[in-house]
């Protein structure tokens, strides 16, 4: 089983923003992983462990902050993500959540054909080739690439009955052994999409939905959703997931075909998968990690850049505030704040700055502060001062 999980970078304390459209200017914040994120991670992790398969990470933002960021769940939990995908580039920079579901399940879309095409690729090998030393040697390069899982070929000495191996030894016929590819390829289709239930700099909720659409629309297929889930469970042989979520007093159960999205509550406890069923999910699991994130771009995803960025976003967003600082008090005609903004100054060897226009001004050498009085960059503030913090 294909298992995507979304992922998003969030700032770690304050949320700066540009005056201009009110975008979040990602690269200039420290960011972290966002924390609704993780019961997403131990959802999958879940998953992995009772039916196998690979955890694929995908998120979207600046590649230099989330790539490093994302290192760290390559060891999350207990079996960790096995690869990470990135969706970066200026075109994408200011999406709101259409934009973002677009390019979102654009990649879950590139990421499901990805893993496909291996399976069409070692079919046509077999059929052209038959019983010789090409099939093998087009496995092994695939197996390596991490893009076959071990039941169809394996290096692992526990691993002993794949359909390459059978197929080398003259086991099974290539008429049994495409028919085994067949149901590989059909188990592929049937992937699963989790998320956070929300966003701490959102807070709308509604990627996941709309990436669920979004999938659907592109693949032409009805991919299912849940939100807001705390508790699930798959059954791979029947093609279905079962998910329970809380509205109100009531908790609703609802009965889902693969492939579909959940969207995972905080209030959500992973299940413990059955040791019988390890060998079983051993065989649908993949190589391996490909340690190293990969970064996709909008030509990497054929994307229609009208519907990528602030000219694909239809929400109009207003003026926002930081949050996170310690508050500060301002006295009219008492305090003094900067009258425009200053670049970084120094006075004796200390640096002082820079300076946003009417924030408090911190106790200056008196030299500067005399200096800036004169000058008009510093002043008193005053109750026009007041009104328009207020009231813009």
């Amino acid at each position: 089983m294909l298992i995507v999980v979304l992922l998003k970078g969030v700032p770690a304390r304050t949320t700066q923003v540009a005056q201009v459209g009110g975008v979040l200017n990602r690269e200039a914040m420290d960011l972290v992983l966002n924390p609704h994120d993780a019961k997403a991670v131990e959802a999958a992790d879940f998953l992995k462990r009772k039916v196998g398969g690979k955890i694929v990470a995908l998120t979207m933002g600046p590649d230099m902050k989330l790539i490093p960021l994302m290192k760290s769940l390559y060891s999350a939990q207990v079996m960790g993500v096995d690869e990470e995908y990135v969706l970066s580039d200026r075109k994408m920079a200011g999406s709101d959540t259409w934009a973002t579901s677009y390019a979102v399940s654009l990649g879950v879309k590139k990421l499901v054909e990805r893993h496909i095409a291996p399976i069409d690729e070692l079919s046509s090998t077999i059929s052209k080739s038959g019983y010789s030393d090409t099939v093998k040697a087009k496995a092994s390069s695939l197996y390596r690439a991490n893009l076959l899982p071990n039941r169809v070929y394996s290096e692992l000495p526990s691993i002993k009955d794949s359909v390459v191996q059978r197929f080398s030894e003259g086991l099974i016929s290539a008429e049994q052994a495409l028919f085994e590819l067949t149901d590989v390829r059909a188990s592929l289709s049937r992937f699963i999409i989790v998320s956070g239930i929300k966003t701490t700099d959102g807070e709308t909720g509604s990627v996941g939905p709309q990436v669920a659409e979004g999938v659907s629309e592109l693949m032409g297929i009805t991919v299912p959703h849940a939100t807001y889930v705390e508790d699930f469970d798959v059954d791979d042989s029947a093609k279905t997931v079962t998910s329970a979520r809380r509205i109100g007093r009531l908790v609703q159960t609802l009965e889902m075909n693969l492939p579909s999205l959940l969207t995972i509550s905080t209030e959500y406890l992973p299940r413990e998968a059955l040791a019988a069923l390890q060998p079983s999910a051993r065989g649908n699991n993949y190589r391996g990690k490909l340690l190293q994130a990969q970064k996709w771009t909008a030509d990497d995803l054929s994307a229609n850049v009208k519907q990528l960025g602030l000219s694909g976003s239809p929400t109009i967003v207003g003026t926002g505030i930081d949050v996170g600082k310690p508050p500060v008090q301002k006295f009219v005609n008492q305090s003094l704040v900067f009258l425009k903004a200053l670049s970084q100054m120094e006075f004796d060897g200390k640096k002082f700055g820079p300076f946003e226009k009417g924030q408090l001004a911190p106790d200056l050498p008196q030299p500067i502060a005399d200096r800036l009085r004169g000058e008009g960059s510093l002043g008193f503030y005053t109750h026009d001062m007041l009104s328009e913090e207020l009231f813009g």
